[in-house]
């Protein structure tokens, strides 16, 4: 009868235990999922960084005729080919040129446009004299039609402004002087010059 117990209770436990290792087996552990597809989210908990789209190059768009010759001084319209040029009086001096050091070229023909800037204690006045010869001692004669200040030969004081309008000639070499007295020959004088082949204005130091 012993031998019965002894002999019986393994084969018991083997049946007890068999049910709980097939329940065992059948609760085995999922396999881990694939790990294609979006990008998990950051440990920081923000989102995701798109991916980046190579950017698509693009040619610039070309610089207008306006645009081309726009500077601190001087604008161009070709549509209505007016030139507008500030000339700002210093120290008896051009738009911080003195001596012909400066040139202002146009095309033929244009609307000018000079609006002139007394930013002087001296007094100062603008005029367009001939391009030859001496420099003037004073103002009174322009080279062109409409082509100087008010008070050309007294001055204007600090702080007023003036308007020359007038068409360019077809060609020519000119200088603007200051009109008062000794002050061109003083080296307050630059060029301003009309070139027949240009098709935009133009302002700079004067070529060596």
């Amino acid at each position: 009868m012993t031998f019965r117990l002894v002999s019986g209770f393994p084969a018991l436990a083997m049946l007890l235990i068999a049910p709980v290792g097939i329940g065992a087996a059948g609760c085995s552990p999922r396999a881990a999922e694939a790990t294609t597809g979006a990008a998990p989210a950051p440990a920081d908990g923000g989102t995701a960084a798109p991916s980046a789209t190579p950017a698509v190059p693009t040619d610039p768009a070309p610089p207008t005729a306006s645009a081309a010759v726009d500077s601190q001084f001087l604008k161009y319209d070709p549509a209505t080919r007016t030139v507008t040029f500030l000339l700002r009086a210093g120290p008896f001096d051009w738009n911080g040129f003195t001596s012909g050091g400066a040139t202002l070229t146009v095309p033929p023909g244009s609307a000018n446009v000079v609006n002139f800037e007394q930013n002087d204690g001296t007094p100062h006045s603008a005029e367009i004299s001939a391009g030859s010869g001496q420099i003037p001692n004073s103002g009174g004669d322009p080279a062109i039609p409409r082509a100087y200040t008010n008070k050309v030969v007294e001055g204007l004081p600090q702080g007023a402004k003036d308007v020359l309008r007038f068409t360019a000639p077809d060609s020519g070499t000119y200088r603007i002087i200051c009109g008062v007295p000794g002050h061109a020959l003083s080296g307050m004088w630059i060029w301003y010059k009309i070139d027949p082949a240009a098709t935009a204005p133009s302002f700079g130091p004067t070529p060596k």
